[in-house]
């Protein structure tokens, strides 16, 4: 298995008229043209003043635009610049042995820089300098050239400037500029003052495609909510291909422009990553990104998804967020359109956070988080654990579970029910330092039940300073004095448990999901069970099977899920053991750019109070990193044995998005309104 976890890097949109647009930056790939850095060659230096076409007000004054200033520097989508910034374009040398351009003739490509000189309107001076390629003498022969910003390289055979994703949003002050070209120009020489300049007949970048913006509508939802990946399947628009930039067509809008050239069609999945900011609960916002409308009469249809994380090559998708279709009209080019339908926004309910699996068949030792991931408190009382023991019957493997949980306990324990512990507290209840009535779980609090199987660490003082902790459980275990002499606090701890069953030479655990109960009209309380979340729990016939491990539920995966998704892109990630070490937190490492060329690779846990590259060496002050890596599995391997998770370990570890900073971290474990 090749894990490719992608990372997205982070831009919010803030209306700002005067301002620059926020969008994908492109990632860091290897140049498809022969480019060479103009530095390197030895060739004539060439300096040629051009001009940057923008958009007009209008355009801009449909999107929520957004500019993000870093160090000075604009970062997010480019429409405007700082004077004297400098920007890496691409130029094409063609020589030709008439007066105009062939298919045909030599080319080579230059990587260099522009300048950005003053402003006049929405258009921009800027210089250009670049070394001229050795025997190209635009003195003594017909040469042409073209440019590019925005693209990757441009081919030295086809002349083709490549766009291609996945795009990014900017990282720490860079930006991404849309795709701009120059037509094919023909390059000439004056002599002014004695020295000899160079100019050709129209230097004009400008803006190629169209800036399309999909609307999702917060305004009924109850959970922010923050999208990272769109997913389209449509023949209406494309997203990679390449610039034709010496040969063009007629466009819809009867303009010339190079011919696009791509592969995608009205079944090709097409993905866009980027981070613009979140969507607030009562608010809606458009999301934008670049494409090339397609040539069509009527309407086409469309298919897009939201994701709150990003494609994997080897482990595909994870589940979708958003599901919409509808038919689209056709786009102009060089506009800024946004797309007629507003897309609700999914709705938050309690998710099960993090799981912890101890030995032994009987699945005793376990831990489990329960996160509120909403704006509104959420009574525990109203939910449900549920656990589905294998019990092998009929031919099918899906009748090998049964359709009514074994075990079922609620969320909300009698006092009665715990576990005491008589040399130490073992349980924590702060519902009333949060103002809210036991059982209650306020907005991104979490609530930890643990079996008396299961160690704690001594860190009761350290659960009681993490603010998104509010309840900790310390419920029984099977027999014995861990059981309190009990056998309804041991039956209450039932459906906590984690069994593993053994048949036919495989390895077969309990599924577990919670649901919430809801009384209906005429019946009793608790007659209708809503399912919400799952762990292991599935319907399609894959046996659950999972090893003695920790699950963590990816930052971002907050929405529920109804059955936990195992073939894919999975919302969890695990690692050996060491339980209690992150309870209380959603997700407690965050991405650290200091680290990423450490060991670390960019991770860092929240109580590592060290900063910059130096990460601390004891396990318990590093939380556990190297000596027990977080990986990401492919969940639907039918080979979970500790062997294979070794190779895992090592080979796949996980890292949180570059979204998933320091400050977001914290956020998600406060309260609206709360303090850090």
């Amino acid at each position: 298995m090749a894990m490719n976890l992608l990372r997205i890097y982070g831009a919010t949109l803030l209306v700002a008229l005067t301002m620059g647009m926020s969008a994908c930056k492109n990632e860091d790939a290897p140049v498809t043209a022969h480019a060479v850095k103009a530095e390197a060659n030895s060739g004539q230096k060439i300096s040629l003043n051009v001009d940057i076409e923008g958009l007009s007000t209008s355009d801009l004054r449909a999107m929520d635009i957004q500019e993000n200033i870093v160090g000075n520097q604009h970062a997010g989508l480019k429409f405007k610049w700082t004077i004297g910034s400098t920007e890496k374009f691409f130029i094409a040398f063609k020589k030709e042995s008439g007066s105009s351009f062939t298919a045909s003739g030599p080319m080579v490509v230059r990587e260099s820089t522009l300048k950005i000189l003053s402003q006049e309107g929405n258009r921009y001076k800027a210089r250009i300098d670049v070394d001229a390629p050795s025997g190209f003498n635009p003195d003594t022969e017909t040469i042409f050239v073209a440019g590019a910003l925005g693209a990757k390289g441009i081919d030295a055979t086809t002349g083709r400037a490549l766009v291609s994703g996945p795009r990014y949003f900017f990282e720490k002050g860079k930006s991404y500029i849309p795709p701009m070209y120059f037509a094919p120009t023909r390059l000439r020489s004056k002599t002014v003052g004695g020295s000899k300049e160079y100019y050709a007949d129209n230097l004009t970048f400008r803006f190629y495609g169209a800036m399309v913006g999909a609307t999702i509508d917060n305004t009924q939802g109850n959970m922010l909510y923050s999208p990272h990946e769109i997913t389209m399947k449509t023949g209406a628009l494309t997203t990679e291909g390449e610039i034709n930039l010496f040969d063009f067509e007629t466009d819809a809008n009867n303009q010339s422009v190079p011919k696009w050239t791509t592969t995608q069609n009205a079944t090709t999945a097409q993905r866009v990553y980027f981070e613009q900011g979140d969507v607030a609960v009562g608010k809606k916002r458009t999301y934008y990104f670049w494409a090339v409308p397609s040539k069509f009469s009527g309407r086409r249809e469309m298919t897009m998804e939201f994701r709150t994380d990003a494609y994997d090559e080897e482990l595909r998708e994870t589940e979708a967020d958003i599901t919409t279709k509808w038919k689209v009209k056709q786009l102009a080019s060089a506009k800024v359109h946004r797309l007629s339908v507003e897309i609700p926004a999914p709705k938050g309910d309690l998710i099960i956070s993090e799981v912890f699996i101890g030995g032994g068949d009987y699945g005793a030792a376990t831990a489990w988080e329960f996160y509120n991931p909403t704006e509104a408190n959420i009574d525990l009382k109203e939910y449900y654990i549920q656990r589905f023991d294998y019990n092998k019957s009929g031919t099918s493997e899906s009748t090998w579970y049964p359709s009514s949980p074994t075990y079922e306990s609620r969320l909300l324990p009698d006092p009665n029910l715990l576990f005491r512990d008589i040399l130490a507290e073992s349980s924590i209840d702060k519902s009333s330092e949060n103002n809210v009535k036991r059982g209650v779980l306020p907005p991104h609090k979490s609530a930890v039940f643990y079996t008396a199987a299961v160690v704690n660490k001594g860190m009761m003082s350290t659960f009681r300073g993490r603010k998104g902790l509010v309840y900790l459980f310390n419920i029984a275990a099977e027999t014995g004095p861990l059981s309190n002499f009990s056998a309804d606090k041991r039956m209450y701890a039932e459906a906590f448990f984690a069994p593993r069953f053994h048949s036919g030479g495989k390895q077969y655990r309990s599924r577990h999901r919670i649901v919430r109960k809801v009384a209906g009209k005429s019946s009793a309380w608790g007659s209708t069970a809503i399912p919400v979340d799952a762990f292991f729990w599935y319907s399609n016939g894959i046996r659950a099977q999972y090893p003695t491990a920790s699950f963590f539920r990816k930052p971002g995966r907050d929405l529920p899920r109804k059955e936990m998704q195992i073939n894919y892109n999975s919302d969890w990630v695990m690692r050996h053991r060491y339980e209690a070490l992150d309870w209380g937190y959603r997700f407690s490492y965050y991405y650290d750019r200091n680290r990423v060329n450490t060991p670390a690779l960019g991770i860092h846990w929240m109580e590592d109070n060290s900063t910059g590259s130096t990460v601390p060496t004891l396990s318990a002050k590093n939380g556990y990193i190297y000596e027990r890596p977080i990986f990401a599995p492919d969940y639907s391997k039918n080979d979970m044995s500790f062997t294979e998770l070794k190779k895992e370990a090592q080979l796949y570890k996980y890292v949180p998005p570059m979204w998933w900073t320091k400050e977001r971290a914290q956020k998600a474990d406060l309260k609206p309104g709360e303090n850090p």
